[in-house]
């Protein structure tokens, strides 16, 4: 959710890559506390590193530069209140109607992903508009149906940018900086750009009444290559037995990249040996 807050902020000019905020560890809403992750404090950082640390806090303070309204508004921008249509049957989504009159407190944890609800397919087809120039897609699997000797295209369904080309841009590049600097590097590929992003979310009780110490749900999505995308892989695993998905999503992407890049022979954007 990180980046789509940075989106937001980024778009509305409140923001830039290396806009800078002093990290505490914590923030204070409604008498409620929000933490980092392990409770830990980064002192000053910029955006960048927000994405590339993953701080929630940062993420909180990039969309307290904009209103909630407004924040609101690029939540169904970016499809995360409505069905994506994939022809898939039964497709679930959210409306995420709580949170549209939610509390100061309620934003402040949307803005790094807890308390927002989104399916593995909105969060996708929200990715792809980071990849696609701004553009929402509708997903589909069925690419043509053909009957004796009559055949019907699906048609691409593409919405009109939902940011703008200077906003795209920073924040590809923080997101390829996200790759090439955080979590040691691990879904790096040496000669392509990459962008992503890891995601750890916490699992809620079953009587809804706060989260699970032993459960998570651990994530990667990420596109590539980053300045002229060509494939977007988003990994979710249910409660992998690690505490981050540097250890477990994040590999699998990896592979799934390489295997990508090997297969279509995509070439590289740059010499290693040279970089």
């Amino acid at each position: 959710m990180k980046p789509f807050t940075m989106a937001a902020a980024l778009n509305e000019g409140k923001i830039n890559p290396q806009t800078t905020y002093i990290d505490t560890g914590k923030i204070t809403l409604d008498t409620e506390t929000i933490h980092n992750f392990a409770n830990e404090v980064y002192g000053k950082q910029t955006m960048t590193q927000v994405l590339e640390s993953s701080i929630n806090t940062g993420a909180v303070y990039a969309e307290q530069q904009i209103s909630h309204k407004t924040f609101f508004n690029y939540i169904e921008k970016f499809g995360f209140t409505e069905k994506t249509g994939v022809d898939l049957q039964g497709e679930v989504y959210s409306r995420n109607d709580i949170l549209k009159n939610g509390l100061d407190i309620n934003y402040a944890t949307a803005s790094f992903g807890q308390g927002i609800e989104l399916t593995p397919m909105q969060i996708a087809r929200g990715f792809c508009a980071i990849a696609n120039g701004g553009k929402l897609v509708k997903p589909y699997i069925v690419e043509k149906i053909e009957s004796g000797k009559d055949g019907q295209n699906t048609k691409n369904q593409i919405s009109d940018p939902v940011i703008s080309q200077q906003a795209l841009s920073h924040l590809t590049t923080m997101l390829v900086s996200v790759v090439d600097n955080g979590f040691n590097g691990v879904a790096k590929i040496p000669g392509y750009y990459l962008a992503g992003k890891t995601g750890t979310a916490q699992v809620p009780l079953p009587n809804g009444r706060g989260y699970d110490e032993n459960k998570t749900i651990q994530s990667f999505v990420g596109f590539g290559p980053a300045y002229n995308p060509q494939f977007l892989i988003l990994v979710k695993l249910d409660n992998p037995k690690v505490p981050k998905s540097s250890l477990s999503a994040v590999p699998v992407f990896k592979e799934l990249a390489q295997y990508i890049i090997n297969y279509w022979q995509i070439p590289p954007d740059y010499d290693p040996t040279k970089k």
